[in-house]
């Protein structure tokens, strides 16, 4: 991939990023506790996902990079909240920020065992089957730049190659896609997966075929 290709595919994923502003800025999460958890839990995924591209493109690539996994775990938390997470969890989580309420909500799992809840929950097995493969090809790598590890490390002498570097790009796309995909079921009217859908079809450049 050269240079040419590399910017271009830059500017395809912030026109992206657009649509997917522009259509979760319509949505409205079922005004339900579990619901609209989730859905909070969804905008700081696509925060990050924002944060990144901006970093990226502003030539802050282990910035960029270090975000990636809180961008995943957030995705994760949205769906386990939506499917497997207890209602006292909900009403934890649900409260205004102090001292009692940051000590009650220290009983959410880490990822792992998120994911491990949503294998037994009625969460979409395809949805929850990516999830498990993105953290097995990804998790030492995300870990390793979250902690300023051997990765960042190294590139920060090396330099980050296009083609690495749109690579990881898409995978980050492909969490903003799913992540488009959960917040219209919050919603509860099926009819907002038609734009995700449509999403999907513009900008399958951006994504890799697993988002597709």
């Amino acid at each position: 991939m050269n240079e040419q290709e590399f910017f271009h595919f830059i500017d395809r994923s912030i026109a992206f990023q657009a649509e997917v502003g522009g259509n979760v800025s319509r949505l409205v999460p079922v005004p339900e506790v579990r619901f609209m958890v989730a859905f909070q839990s969804g905008l700081i995924a696509l925060e990050h996902s924002t944060a990144v591209l901006q970093l990226i493109r502003s030539g802050l690539f282990a910035s960029g990079f270090c975000l990636f996994r809180p961008q995943f775990e957030s995705l994760v938390r949205g769906i386990w909240l939506l499917y497997a997470a207890t209602d006292k969890t909900l009403e934890n989580l649900a409260q205004p920020l102090s001292e009692e309420s940051v000590s009650k909500a220290n009983d959410v799992p880490m990822l792992s065992k998120m994911l491990e809840k949503l294998e037994k929950s009625e969460a979409p097995a395809a949805i929850v089957a990516q999830l498990q493969q993105y953290k097995e090809a990804t998790w030492k790598s995300m870990n390793s730049y979250a902690h300023g590890g051997i990765h960042p490390l190294a590139r920060t002498l090396s330099g980050y190659p296009a083609q690495l570097t749109y690579e990881a790009m898409r995978n980050s796309n492909a969490v903003t896609a799913l992540t488009a995909q959960l917040m219209a079921i919050l919603t509860g009217d099926p009819d907002n997966m038609v734009s995700v859908r449509t999403l999907h079809s513009d900008f399958i450049d951006c994504l890799p075929i697993a988002a597709s």
